[in-house]
């Protein structure tokens, strides 16, 4: 009865915790702007570039869904590429306004296991996803990096965490494809808990050989999550024209991964903190102000904001129609 207590008062205490976090990197980060040119940078926004942002997005969640409907046909399961775009939308929705970051994969995965009745393979495919999106993430951070060095010279410890994260990403890669590491793992758990795994586990485990065994869905996605991930680059270069920096779209090719990756660091709300640190290390690297990256930064969150706001209304017009069908 204490352990479900604390574990309760933790869950909790974990969003305030984050919400600190983000309110004093904030703070930290902007305590001495300019605030009339931040608000003069505000109020010159390029809403045609505006556009262009939603647009990749939208070009950047067709695409994933042909990735992750891939996977999940590669296994046998089998939902129309509408169904599987609505849940992506969903899911980016829940991303945004749930304090974790994998709250839109929960979403994911409950919509498609209630429609295929096989949770662990659905796992399987939010994970395979996940993973290669990360690993193209990380590549584009290494291969860039020295690119970006000999023009911009930035820090050469910028380079640690596109290495640090591509060399973990495949520690989990070999884990998942050679399952041996993962099944003593499991061996060690207590029997009653053994017990409730070893079903899942197997089924998983067989979901990532299945898609290993097949060339062809694995080059669709390797292929998808580098075309996802220019398309982030360009969304996010995007938003630097919207916001009326004149900055080449190279210095994003490296930083828009790096910046994502700190992203995923599970300390702050949406990022939002981390991803502000790696604007202004990137506005200063290409010459540009805490006031550039402060506006840049809030029109992004205002903008993908906006964008994801279109999964609510479709959540809420499913639940709707569920109410009204019942």
């Amino acid at each position: 009865m204490q352990a479900g207590q604390k574990k309760l008062s933790l869950n909790k205490i974990k969003p305030l915790i984050k919400l600190g976090v983000t309110l004093g990197l904030l703070a930290l980060l902007y305590r001495r702007i300019d605030v009339p040119k931040f608000a003069g940078r505000l109020g010159e926004i390029r809403w045609s570039w505006v556009g262009v942002f939603w647009l990749i997005l939208l070009v950047n969640t067709a695409i994933s869904t042909v990735k992750w409907r891939a996977l999940l046909r590669a296994d046998g399961i089998r939902l129309s590429y509408r169904t599987l775009f609505s849940s992506q939308l969903i899911g980016s929705f829940f991303n945004m306004f749930l304090p974790s970051t994998i709250g839109g994969d929960a979403y994911r995965i409950v919509d498609v296991s209630q429609r295929s009745a096989r949770t662990a393979n659905t796992v399987a495919s939010v994970i395979a996803d996940r993973l290669s999106g990360f690993l193209a993430l990380a590549l584009y951070g290494l291969i860039l990096f020295p690119v970006f060095r000999s023009r911009y010279n930035p820090d050469p410890r910028l380079f640690l965490l596109p290495a640090t994260a591509f060399a973990g990403l495949m520690v989990v890669v070999l884990a998942l494809w050679e399952q041996a590491l993962l099944r003593r793992i499991a061996g060690w758990l207590p029997q009653r808990f053994r017990a409730k795994l070893e079903k899942p586990l197997d089924a998983l485990l067989a979901s990532m050989r299945v898609y290993g065994s097949q060339p062809r869905v694995m080059l669709t996605m390797a292929l998808i999550s580098f075309m996802f991930q220019f398309f982030a680059i360009l969304a996010v270069y995007s938003i630097s024209r919207a916001a009326g920096l004149a900055i080449p779209l190279l210095p994003f090719g490296f930083f828009v991964p790096f910046i994502t990756l700190m992203e995923m660091i599970p300390i702050s709300i949406f990022g939002i903190g981390l991803r502000d640190v790696g604007y202004v290390w990137f506005m200063h690297s290409v010459a540009h102000s805490s006031d550039d990256a402060a506006a840049m930064s809030l029109l992004y969150v205002a903008a993908t904001v906006i964008y994801v706001s279109l999964g609510g209304l479709l959540y809420l017009a499913k639940r709707e129609s569920s109410s009204g069908a019942a």
